[in-house]
């Protein structure tokens, strides 16, 4: 049997590995606690820093909402990259916390692919000429022409993998080929060099346009072209009314990127600027 001591001593035992119990479940507790305090913190963060990124991103976006309702205003005969428009761009400044870029393009720089729909032997050969310059199969031309014509409007270019384009044929493409809600017009003002050797038909013309338009500060008028006695193809113009605008912010560990297409029309009250898509993507750095 037990003495009195060595049962006391076993009692003593017990009571102290209870103890160690106890402060080791509340430890867990409090550490769980504070876990769970610091989760709720960092979403916290995160939540305000996405917020005021993306408020940041729609400034941007606002900013060229309101340039170009301005440039409707005072230059409706031109749109090109030396306005005041095409200047708001910014990369990379520093804002509290973070950084800030703008950019902005004219989408009409580009050939709109859903005027195939309507727009007859002169887009159907557009397009073939693109399609070659891009180097890919002359035969995909007839299909996409269908898929435009029976489907559309396209609303995205990725739609085009339905008829076999893969992924990087597509993003090939881009470079030259966007699609809009509505027929538009190449601006010959925004369009690069090797978009107007497609539309000229001619590098030598394309060489000699953009030349131009650098000693016009940017700006190419129907007269610049009648003096070189060069004919303006079908399709072609010197304004635009569709441009996208890209808002990329980061803040703290938080990046948000918005991508605005933007049509400008005539309103009630004069020129107006509408955000007719908008785009969000948002990352957080672990």
């Amino acid at each position: 049997m037990m003495s009195r001591q060595e049962s006391r001593e076993a009692r003593s035992g017990l009571i102290l590995v209870n103890v160690l119990f106890i402060v080791a479940l509340s430890a867990l507790v409090v550490l769980l606690m504070v876990s769970s305090q610091a989760d709720a913190i960092d979403r916290t963060v995160k939540l305000r820093e996405a917020s005021q990124a993306g408020v940041i991103a729609r400034s941007g976006e606002l900013s060229a909402v309101t340039a170009l309702r301005r440039d409707a205003v005072t230059a409706p005969e031109t749109d090109n990259a030396a306005e005041p428009w095409a200047a708001i761009q910014e990369q990379d400044i520093a804002i509290e916390g973070g950084t800030f870029s703008l950019t902005i393009t004219d989408d009409q720089a580009r050939f709109n692919l859903n005027t195939v729909a309507n727009g007859g032997l002169v887009t159907e050969d557009r397009l073939g000429k693109i399609l070659a310059a891009v180097g890919l199969r002359p035969a995909l031309r007839t299909p996409i022409i269908v898929l435009v014509r029976a489907g559309g409007p396209l609303a995205d270019l990725n739609q085009l993998t339905t008829v076999g384009l893969t992924p990087a044929e597509i993003d090939t493409l881009r470079s030259l080929v966007t699609v809009l809600p509505q027929d538009t017009g190449i601006n010959l003002n925004t369009a690069d060099e090797r978009m107007l050797a497609l539309l000229f038909d001619s590098p030598m013309t394309a060489s000699l346009l953009v030349r131009t338009r650098q000693r016009n500060r940017g700006a190419l008028t129907p007269q610049d072209l009648a003096r070189q006695s060069i004919y303006a193809p079908p399709g072609v113009g010197f304004t635009s009314n569709f441009f996208q605008v890209t808002s990329e912010v980061q803040v703290g560990d938080t990046r948000q990127r918005i991508v605005s297409s933007l049509i400008r029309q005539s309103g009630r009250r004069g020129p107006e600027v509408l955000v007719y898509s908008r785009r969000r993507t948002a990352t957080a750095s672990e």
